[in-house]
């Protein structure tokens, strides 16, 4: 394509959405656009929020059950793993029976399994309810992403995947002060019951939203089998890096070294033959798509261990504390939150791509500024500086990353495709943790500086597969290139909600 083609594309893309605004305006689709986008804000902030503020009350967990640390890190990876699987069953679900019925149902069951949780009286009790908050809660966040994707026009998806991206990014960040101002108030009993406003206000929204429920229902058809297959795959991995840090005896450490490979075969067996297998593998023909995905994994994978390692390097290596542990935590996710708005607009006047190359290198320079920075006498601004270039670089790409690969696909797919993009994010999360603790497993009273090197200079490699990944994406979809024009979309009222 030309450069005078690309210039009346993006002359095109940007009219498109003034046409986009007016057609939102004056009575009530404006108003609902905002409700839609509050709506699945509301809905995805959950995930996170339960992820992060969980954390601080993981000494109160085992000093009130009377277990050890092995044992509490399972609440951890249970719940890891209950998303990673659900996503994409949740995304296929909604495809078949409508967005808005199972994005509903799934906050309902949240709020239940959240009361349930605040009144485990036992320790197993709590990892179930627990896990069942993840497998319902995974329903949430793809369909919530499949309604926008079904909603707004595709020149106005990045700005609205970039605020819905901002509230889970800010969710994460405030997680771990709300989890404390609350433990302060009482016991960790209170920050399920956190949920229930929270749930009651998505629910109200999603109400006034009004959603007809017309479409038909299809026959469920879920790859149990498959997602079971993958559960034990992502349980096996757990336990083998829990093994590398002295974590499990030889006799299971053997166990899982067998059963592994075996099951990966009967996974990957089921997967060539299920009518509808756990995830819509087809999908990752499409080049943006997989290109996509890859850099959500892959940019999750770095954004997770470098929050799981600062802690570590804060308070064991430079033996400063938590104070200034959370201004540098709130130094990487700060930006992220402020800045996916502006890089979503930006994607929808310059096309995916770019946003998403320029939040790359700079993840990139900034991994590197530590690889070769990183000291025992690391001053505070130099390393929250850093950090902050990171984060800006994240808040730039990892929007416009998650449109693009929703909007590459079939709009019939577009659940399947936001659990399937999702889930990558989480199994991201589960390698960065575990590889993390793996690393970190050491004899000495605190790890070394070189140590730290050495996981920068593994995440500088992951930095850097992931902007080459970035360079898969697509500008602007296919069908916009080819007609230079862009299609319209419903008008926020789609015939399958």
């Amino acid at each position: 394509m030309g450069m005078k083609e690309r210039s009346l594309l993006s002359r095109a893309w940007r009219s498109r959405s003034d046409d986009d605004r007016a057609n939102v305006g004056p009575t009530a689709p404006a108003s609902r656009y905002t409700l839609l986008v509050l709506t699945v804000s509301l809905g995805g902030i959950l995930a996170p929020l339960n992820s992060t503020m969980l954390a601080v009350a993981l000494p109160d967990l085992r000093r009130d059950f009377g277990i050890g640390h092995a044992e509490i890190a399972w609440l951890v990876s249970a719940y890891l793993i209950a998303m990673a699987v659900a996503q994409p069953l949740g995304g296929r679900l909604g495809d078949q029976l409508g967005r808005a019925r199972v994005f509903r149902a799934g906050l309902v069951l949240f709020l239940g399994l959240s009361l349930a949780a605040a009144a485990s009286p036992g320790y197993a009790w709590l990892i179930v309810f627990r896990t069942g908050q993840a497998l319902v809660g995974a329903a949430v966040i793809p369909n919530g992403l499949a309604m926008l994707r079904e909603s707004v026009p595709l020149n106005r998806l990045g700005r609205s995947g970039g605020t819905t991206g901002a509230a889970m990014s800010s969710a994460a960040a405030i997680g771990p002060l709300l989890g404390a101002g609350l433990l302060g108030l009482g016991s960790w009993r209170l920050l399920f019951l956190m949920n229930v406003p929270l749930v009651a206000l998505a629910l109200l929204a999603l109400y006034r939203l009004a959603p007809s429920f017309d479409r038909g229902h299809k026959r469920v058809s879920l790859d149990w089998l498959g997602a079971a297959a993958f559960a034990g795959l992502l349980f096996l991995v757990t336990v083998l890096l829990n093994a590398l840090r002295g974590d499990a005896g030889v006799l299971i450490l053997v166990t899982a070294a067998v059963a592994f490979p075996l099951l990966l075969l009967g996974f990957l067996r089921q997967q060539f033959s299920a009518v509808t297998p756990i995830a819509e593998w087809r999908l990752f023909r499409i080049r943006s798509y997989a290109g996509a995905t890859a850099y959500i994994l892959l940019s999750n994978l770095v954004m997770y261990t470098i929050i799981l390692a600062v802690p570590f390097f804060v308070r064991e290596v430079q033996g400063k504390g938590s104070f200034t542990t959370g201004l540098l935590l709130g130094a990487v996710s700060v930006p992220v939150a402020l800045i996916a708005p502006v890089g979503g607009r930006i994607s929808d006047e310059a096309g995916r791509r770019p946003p998403i190359i320029g939040g790359s290198v700079l993840v990139v320079a900034g991994i590197t500024a530590l690889l070769f920075g990183i000291s025992s006498e690391a001053p505070f601004l130099f390393l929250a500086s850093i950090l902050c270039l990171i984060g800006v670089g994240l808040g730039f790409s990892v929007g416009p990353a998650s449109a693009a690969a929703i909007e590459s696909t079939p709009a019939e797919f577009a659940g399947t495709a936001a659990g399937t993009n999702s889930m990558m994010r989480y199994v991201g999360s589960i390698i960065g943790a575990g590889v993390l603790g793996s690393v970190l497993n050491t004899n000495e009273a605190a790890p070394g500086v070189d140590l730290f090197r050495l996981i920068f200079a593994v995440l500088v490699v992951v930095a850097v597969l992931g902007a080459l990944s970035s360079l898969l994406v697509h500008r602007f979809p296919r069908s916009q290139e080819e007609m230079a024009e862009v299609q319209p979309a419903p008008a926020l009222a789609p015939a399958d909600w």
